[in-house]
């Protein structure tokens, strides 16, 4: 009889034995390697129209400066190396270079390689992929293609792509578009990440270049998912219904009786390793006695013969205030709080009668929610509100608070708990700390907070907002229409690359513009081309500010004719260039119109092959007509080097007084030279107003 107890019972420990091996196997497992870093080729198009302006930076200091904040921010997960194609113009449809190799460019050397070269020719793309394919050396590399055009030398990218794919099978190629019409024009580039099993991804702003390079690069950075350890490390345990209800956690076992009790315990272990067809396992008997003490539970444990020797797991005395083991607890759920997100259950135990009997059931017991630990704090009201300055006054309306988790999660983003759209809310915080954003217009404050438990909280938010209003005029006075402006405001500091942060992209004339207090720099562009403004502007706290931009520029319409004042001709391709050479535009059409800044200009216009061109020069506020005569003739390819690539001027004179003549009062203050200053007209007119004053509901 005690025989066959032991060997019961040696049935039942079965089970935890194997589930306690599994830790012990895993901590003996040596952990994994390091993981190596990704290599990845960056593919940069470097050609003349990659200087076209994306937001009123050019496309390709945009991609310089996320490339470098990359280089940064996966330093430690990615191998970087870099091919440039379109910047050396010999042979156009072979410009292809290697500049690094993976694992060569890096924050040290992106001075060198990313800023060692300049835009200028035409788009070898599929040269250029079969350049970085090169690394791929039967292993695995990513190649991250960004362009803003389609490939210029009529190449098969799409078979290009499938030939490097085939060759090399870990090999993925990536793609992005960045163009304001990316969408719709760079969509046949799509095929190269089909084939290859990358993304293809357009952008047609700064926010989504950056975003899209991020998503690129945390794809090719991620790590393979290590398989489960644990699998192979135990046989698999039986199921929990093989487990008699005398050793489950939720109750502790009755102590062996002598007689006929003392073989009751062995009964359900044999049900429980019979097939399902076999009869119903007999019922275990109703105790008749209280459950025994752990004590005495633990000296019947001895006396049966499961020790610690044989796997039997200590029993541990309950802490103090929980309930009986064995107890169903009864759940209620405490009342949501506005704000609050995240409610949680606390259990609420009933206490079972002593003396109750413990009838054990044949299948597995249903296992009860966690009960909420003693002590857990209540949320606490914390009351917001925000001041225009530190005098005040209260703002009434318009402003959104957000609370924060101080802690920064696996993304980098801390988790949002609540928002709020009052004036002056009130939230139910869980005691903690907490970020607490105040955001009027554009302008914000963000501020920590501690919430303890059992005191309510009031935190007024001094803002320091003040207004902007902008506006653009001619020289002259008169107003420019409102459609045809275009406002940047950017922050007052610079980078190390000369870059400013955006804070607000095609600000609107004539509204106010809530900003923190404090100095801004304000780009106007009137029209599209070149009529370009910049000034600074202070914000002072609880007032207006208007800034009047003044701009030097009249609109200017081309037109290609046989003779003086016949019909245009459709089919032209025109290039403004400035007096040093420089393009201002490139348009195609039979009357073009543009609002050039004042100064000289030269126009070429392409026919049919042949090129007609026309100096003019633009003064502020006269509208004129252009007309490039073909009667004239064709520009011969002299005349056209001397506009595109003018001599240098050169060096002026240094000033030098007569004699007899006193010396001019700025003269040898100009930057760089010794000519005089030359006094400029100023391009703004600040103009403080009236104190701003927060919307009444």
């Amino acid at each position: 009889m005690g025989g066959k107890r032991c060997a019961g019972l040696g049935r039942l420990l079965m089970p935890i034995a194997l589930f306690g091996a599994v830790p012990a196997a895993a901590q003996d497992r040596p952990a994994p390697p390091a993981a190596q870093l990704s290599p990845t080729i960056i593919v940069l198009d470097a050609s003349r129209s990659m200087w076209a302006k994306v937001g009123g930076q050019s496309k390709v200091a945009l991609v310089r400066t996320d490339l470098g904040q990359a280089l940064s921010d996966y330093k430690d997960r990615i191998a970087f190396g870099l091919v440039a194609f379109g910047h050396r113009e010999a042979a156009p449809c072979a410009d292809s270079q290697l500049l690094a190799k993976a694992g060569e460019l890096t924050s040290d050397t992106r001075g060198k390689l990313l800023f060692g070269f300049k835009p200028k020719a035409s788009k070898p793309i599929a040269v250029a992929l079969s350049e970085a394919a090169k690394g791929a050396e039967g292993g695995n590399l990513d190649i991250v293609l960004i362009t803003d055009g389609l490939d210029s030398c009529k190449a098969e990218v799409c078979a290009t792509a499938r030939g490097l794919k085939q060759a090399a099978p870990g090999l993925r190629i990536h793609v992005i578009g960045f163009d304001p019409k990316a969408k719709a024009t760079l969509k046949p580039l799509a095929c190269i990440a089909q084939s290859t099993g990358g993304r293809f991804l357009p952008a047609t702003n700064a926010d989504e270049l950056k975003q899209s390079l991020a998503t690129i690069l945390d794809a090719a950075a991620k790590p393979a998912a290590p398989a489960a350890p644990i699998a192979a490390a135990a046989p698999t345990p039986p199921a929990p219904a093989a487990a008699p209800p005398a050793v489950s956690a939720a109750s502790p076992p009755a102590p062996p009786a002598p007689a006929a009790a003392s073989t009751a315990p062995a009964a359900p272990a044999v049900a429980a390793a019979s097939p399902p067809a076999s009869p119903a396992p007999q019922a275990l008997p109703v105790a008749a006695a209280p459950p025994a003490s752990p004590v005495a539970q633990s000296k019947d444990a001895r006396a049966s013969g499961a020790g610690p020797s044989q796997g039997a797991p200590p029993q541990a005395t309950p802490p103090q205030g929980a309930p009986p083991p064995g107890h169903a607890p009864s759940e209620s759920l405490r009342p949501e709080m506005p704000g609050q997100t995240d409610i949680r259950k606390s259990a609420v135990l009933s206490p079972k009668p002593s003396g109750a009997p413990t009838v054990a059931m044949t299948g597995p017991p249903a296992q009860p929610p966690p009960a909420a630990p003693a002590g857990t704090s209540l949320p606490v009201p914390v009351t917001f509100k925000a001041l225009l300055t530190e005098a005040g006054p209260k703002v009434q309306s318009g402003v959104i608070w957000r609370v924060f988790s101080p802690e920064v999660g696996p993304n980098g983003a801390r988790k949002l708990v609540s928002t709020h759209r009052e004036a002056n809310p009130t939230a139910a915080l869980l005691p903690g700390e907490y970020l607490v954003n105040a955001a009027y217009g554009l302008s914000n404050l963000t501020k920590k907070i501690k919430v303890e438990s059992g005191r309510s909280l009031e935190e007024t938010f001094i803002l320091n907002t003040g207004g902007l209003k902008l506006a653009a005029v001619l020289a002259n006075g008169e107003p420019l229409p409102q459609t045809s402006v275009h406002f940047d405001i950017l922050s007052d500091e610079e980078d190390q690359f000369g870059n400013r942060h955006k804070i607000l992209g095609d600000a609107k004339p004539g509204l106010v513009i809530r900003l923190n207090a404090g100095a801004y720099h304000i780009v106007s562009l009137y029209g599209d081309a070149n009529a370009t403004v910049r000034a600074d502007v202070t914000v002072e706290p609880g007032k207006i500010t208007e800034a009047t931009i003044k701009h030097a520029a009249a609109p200017v319409t081309f037109k290609l004719v046989q003779n003086a004042g016949g019909e245009a001709q459709a089919d032209t391709k025109w290039s403004i260039l400035t007096a040093t050479g420089d393009v201002v535009k490139e348009i195609a059409g039979a009357l073009p119109t543009h609002i050039l800044a004042a100064g000289d200009y030269a126009v070429v216009a392409s026919h049919n092959g042949a090129s007609y061109m026309s100096k003019f020069n633009v003064a502020t506020g006269q509208a004129k007509q252009i007309e490039v005569v073909m009667e004239e003739g064709p520009a011969s390819p002299e005349a056209l080097k001397a506009i595109t690539e003018p001599p240098p001027a050169p060096p002026p004179e240094p000033a030098t007084a007569s004699p007899g003549v006193p010396a001019a009062p700025d003269a040898g203050l100009a930057f760089g030279s010794g000519e005089p200053a030359t006094p400029r007209e100023p391009g703004l007119f600040p103009n403080p107003g009236a104190l701003l004053r927060p919307r009444l509901p």
